[in-house]
């Protein structure tokens, strides 16, 4: 198996301590500004650099998340941020926005940058139009399936994979549900994890179901994980940024368990999660994928039998003193049971003070103070750096320090001479036993050796002194490797090169709507192309979800008189000079997340049109005006949502097969706020839709803005029908 690092979610400094106690190779993080998990509890600009320089003290890397959208009065000090965090000696910046992106990626030299998640890479040209722009790594969406990353391997360039922790249900970077009800963006770190929700299934008016069909048991690949990293997968990213300690170091010490020794404690891992575990779309996992309501949420330690004695249960692992356990009564109640011992594997265990316990009920395990006993004794046995120690002490001389780490070395004098002791003077033992006296520091001397005359006269607090500034001084010479100098950033300004005509155009998703209606629209967008819109000004609406040939869909496009294209996914930029070539015209869809100025100043040089993000405020899109080509949505339902995911296989069982000829394909989701969602089945994939199209006011776009209207059939069209509010008055946090 090939070398892979296992890389460490790090929200707090207890948890970095415990990733490092159970061995990751690699660590990411954020500061408090334009991290995707804005709730976990990060660090500042101000401190992380303390906890970047633990790091690289211990040998290790570290990567810092700035992986949100970006809004144009941010960018400055999105940028200050970035200069100080390369100052700091950051490894790789973790990026979605391309703006932001372009702005450093020329400035930052020996910094990587890391695409992140949110930028939906999960096929080969993804992969390679992101490499072609100048990142380092590609952190893989995780319902890539692995077939797709052996192709990606291909390519030089770092693959970062998701292999353990809690799984979004959407599309990597495709989530709009958090956004649309409730104003906080999930690609700007602050999702409100509406998919853990109830929903209720309805299809012809019937409810079929209600539960968390959304929601996703956790990703576990660690049984699968030679054949991942045989794929390619070079850095195996753990999920977690706002879980706690213990997690962190049950779930990196079984993984490194597994690298090293090909073994780990199952029932461990297990007791890390109340969701369960998956494989994921990356190993084709179809079913059993989400946690119900009745789901199994802890590890079962046995299930409840009778003799005559009474109640019992035969544990199936061994139990220590203090573990929380639940047992189910006959009435169904959930009762709590501490042990007040422990006991071993295959103990009969009666429950005494559960007359009512269910026959036949599981026993679970809720949480145990084995790991956090085991965590905590850990660290007060942490692995520290070895070093070697030189004391010399001579009288009428300086006396020195040296303290060397491998190829490291430190020295400091305290700048007084020594004298000869008048009465008592320290031996060596008692200065070998003073300079070693680190405590909570992170060196350990493995020798000292002491050069000296007997009879010095030298007080313990300038051996302390010594001690200390050595420590500091050496800590200085290995961090002179990973810091850098400052670099200053001006961020560009943007003025118009030109002026843009103002269209008006039109999405369709379906091909239910007449063509007559499509007439007063300068631009028709489509999906699927159908004989009866030849002849209007088409762009084929490229699916970010489907792959394509290129050498296939020119010709296509030629022989049905498609005149442009629109991008949606970053695999797309692959082919630009393709379709230049082939006179095709070129827009920008809004999967592409266009939330600033310096994002659409780098699509315009070669697309005609850029569609604007749905999250943008009133403010952003006027400022758009005039200076880009830009397009908004005014009319139409959001894609809410993207998804591998099926809630309807769920009842079904079906495995995700046969979705062509489902009655289940065109169906709604009703959430616990009573709001209707459309959901339609394409062919591999899922979307959600609000039931009733939302409207924005046109009026205030301010001049110089294309309009875009979508519809899914004729009655989009009827003016008097109910609509929603487009959220451009609000935007997003």
């Amino acid at each position: 198996m090939r070398k892979s690092e296992i890389l460490a979610p790090v929200g707090n400094e207890e948890m970095l301590y415990a990733g490092l106690a159970a061995g990751a190779d690699a660590f990411y993080m954020a500061s408090d500004d334009f991290g995707a998990r804005a709730y976990a509890e990060n660090f500042n600009i101000d401190n992380i650099k303390e906890y970047i320089d633990l790091i690289h003290l211990f040998g290790k890397r570290v990567y810092v998340t700035m992986n949100t959208l970006i809004k144009d009065r941010e960018m400055e000090k999105a940028i200050s941020y970035a200069t100080r965090l390369y100052e700091y000696g950051v490894d790789g910046l973790i990026i979605q926005d391309l703006g932001f992106f372009t702005l450093i990626r020329d400035k930052l030299d020996g910094m990587e940058f890391h695409a992140s998640t949110q930028m939906a890479v999960r096929d080969y040209h993804g992969a390679k139009a992101l490499m072609d722009l100048g990142f380092d790594r590609v952190v893989i969406a995780r319902e890539c399936p692995i077939d797709e990353i052996r192709k990606i391997d291909k390519l030089p360039i770092a693959k970062e994979v998701f292999v353990h922790g809690s799984l979004c249900v959407s599309y990597s970077g495709e989530c709009l549900m958090s956004s649309y009800f409730g104003g906080r963006s999930a690609n700007r770190g602050r999702c409100a994890g509406i998919c853990r929700k109830k929903y209720r299934l309805v299809n012809d008016g019937k409810t079929l179901g209600e539960d968390y069909y959304l929601s996703m048991k956790d990703l576990n690949v660690i049984d699968r994980l030679e054949d991942l990293v045989d794929a390619g997968a070079d850095s195996l990213k753990i999920e977690g940024r706002m879980k706690t300690a213990d997690y962190v170091y049950r779930v990196v010490k079984s993984y490194r368990s597994k690298i090293d020794k090909d073994s780990y404690d199952r029932d461990e891992l297990r007791d890390s999660s109340n969701r369960g575990f998956t494989e994921g779309f990356i190993f084709g996992q179809n079913r059993d994928n989400v946690i119900l309501q009745d789901g199994q949420k802890h590890r079962s330690v046995g299930k409840v039998e009778e003799d005559k004695k009474g109640k019992y249960f035969v544990s199936t692992s061994e139990l220590v003193k203090g573990d929380n356990l639940s047992v189910e009564t006959v009435r169904g109640k959930i009762l709590p049971l501490t042990t007040d011992r422990s006991y071993a594997k295959d103990q009969k265990i009666y429950l005494d003070n559960y007359k009512d316990a269910k026959v036949n009920s599981d026993i679970f395990l809720l949480n145990s103070p084995r790991l956090r006993d085991e965590l905590r004794e850990r660290l007060e046995d942490f692995e520290k750096l070895p070093i070697e120690i030189k004391f010399t002490g001579h009288v009428g001389r300086f006396p020195e320090i040296s303290l060397t780490y491998k190829d490291y070395r430190a020295e400091f004098s305290l700048d007084k001479s020594l004298e000869r002791a008048k009465n008592i003077s320290l031996s060596q033992d008692d200065i070998s036993k003073s300079l070693g006296k680190f405590g909570n520091d992170i060196f350990e001397p493995v020798s000292i050796n002491i050069d000296m005359d007997e009879d010095i006269f030298i007080r313990k607090k300038d051996l302390n002194e010594l001690r200390r500034k050595g420590s500091e001084y050496l800590k200085a010479e290995i961090l002179k490797s990973y810091h850098r100098d400052r670099v200053e950033i001006d961020l560009p300004s943007l003025e118009p090169t030109k002026t843009y005509p103002k269209g008006k155009n039109i999405d369709l998703l379906t091909t239910k709507v007449d063509p007559d209606y499509l007439r007063d629209f300068d631009k028709v967008y489509i999906r699927t192309f159908d004989d009866k819109y030849r002849g209007l000004d088409l762009y084929l609406n490229l699916d970010p979800h489907i792959d394509y040939q290129i050498e296939e869909l020119i010709p296509y496009l030629k022989e049905k008189s498609i005149g442009g294209v629109i991008f949606n996914n970053y695999k797309d930029l692959d082919f630009v000079d393709d379709f230049k070539r082939s006179g095709i015209k070129i827009r920008i869809g809004r999967y592409l997340n266009v939330f600033n100025s310096y994002t659409a100043a780098f699509y315009e040089k070669f697309a005609e049109s850029i569609i604007l993000s749905v999250e943008s405020t009133y403010e952003q899109i006027k400022a758009y005006a005039g200076i880009f080509p830009g397009e908004v949505m005014i009319y139409g339902r959001v894609e809410l949502m993207n998804m591998r995911h099926c809630p309807f296989s769920v009842i079904k069982k079906c495995g995700l097969v046969g979705c062509e000829t489902c009655k289940f394909n065109e169906s709604e989701l009703i959430n616990e706020d009573g709001d209707y969602l459309k959901i339609i089945r394409y062919s591999d994939h899922s979307i959600i839709y609000p039931k009733v199209p939302a409207r924005a006011d046109e009026k205030r776009l301010g001049d110089n803005i294309s309009t875009l209207v979508q519809v899914f059939d004729n009655g989009d069209f009827d003016t008097d029908r109910d609509t929603n509010k487009l959220n451009y008055d609000r935007g997003v946090i």
